[in-house]
């Protein structure tokens, strides 16, 4: 029996783009149980009018038909990667539905878009699922290289909550990489500060679950986003672990922020919590 549960989002049912790929990858480094979802979307512009919704519940009806046929494809693919599974198709509003499904999973896979990316105007599926997600989910920018996703995994750490959250959500997929490098930037102090918190000593904690880490000092001077996302690529890492929005998600609409960065330039997979 599978101990995990995989959510990933089939924004076509016809080919196995790098999103599918990574999730069928990382789902397999887990012996993990795979939901395939695709979502027919219902526009809101059909509720305007009577008449409207009739002509857009016919369309879709036509739409959810098509999709559903193409089960057997979803079923080669589990097959193919020696996974078992389920294929949903559900009408509506995909954020809604990921996040949904969400709650009883354990990750959830979401492609970015390269022709539309969630940043700068930082309201598309992906981040829009990973800011209302019960669970970490994979970012896939659309052009990734996901052929050895989970095997090097680095994180980004700052002791903050989405960080640690992250690398929750990680665990597992951790205990299974072949290689986890830390980038061990400045705390995020809030306002009060850590001197009178509990303290995490992440190197310890690693090892009581069985990781064994390599640990690099991350200290830009500036542009955070950029420098993350070169040593990343530097160590040849293939999975970036990260906490999202450590500042609220308007600051870093306006004002930048690395989340902002990573979802609009990445190369790289990334494995986010909010």
């Amino acid at each position: 029996m599978s101990e995990f549960d995989v959510v990933i989002h089939l924004r076509n049912c016809e080919i196995a783009g790098p999103a599918v790929e990574a999730g069928l990858a990382l789902a397999r480094r887990l012996d993990a149980h795979v939901l395939g979802l695709h979502v027919v979307a219902l526009s809101t512009a059909a509720f305007v009018s009577p008449e409207a919704v009739a002509v857009q519940v016919n369309e879709t009806g036509h739409l959810l038909e098509e999709a559903r046929a193409r089960a057997p494809w979803w079923r080669e693919e589990l097959d193919r990667h020696g996974l078992q599974g389920e294929f949903q198709v559900v009408q509506g509003d995909a954020i809604d539905a990921l996040c949904h499904a969400s709650r009883w999973s354990d990750l959830v896979i979401a492609e970015r878009p390269c022709a539309n990316p969630d940043a700068p105007v930082g309201w598309g599926i992906a981040s829009r699922t990973v800011f209302g997600s019960s669970a970490p989910v994979v970012v896939v920018p659309e052009g990734a290289r996901v052929d050895k996703v989970g095997q090097h995994m680095l994180v980004a750490w700052n002791a903050s909550r989405e960080s640690m959250l992250a690398i929750r959500g990680a665990l597992p997929l951790l205990k299974r990489a072949t290689r986890v490098t830390v980038l061990e930037g400045e705390p995020n102090v809030g306002l009060l500060g850590f001197d009178n918190l509990p303290k995490i000593d992440l190197r310890a904690w690693l090892k009581r679950h069985a990781i064994e880490a390599e640990f690099r000092p991350f200290k830009p001077a500036r542009d955070h986003g950029p420098a993350l996302l070169e040593a990343a690529n530097s160590a040849e890492a293939d999975l970036i672990v990260i906490g999202a929005w450590g500042q609220s998600r308007i600051t870093e609409l306006v004002l930048g922020g690395v989340t902002r960065h990573l979802f609009q330039h990445s190369n790289l997979p990334m494995l986010v919590a909010h």
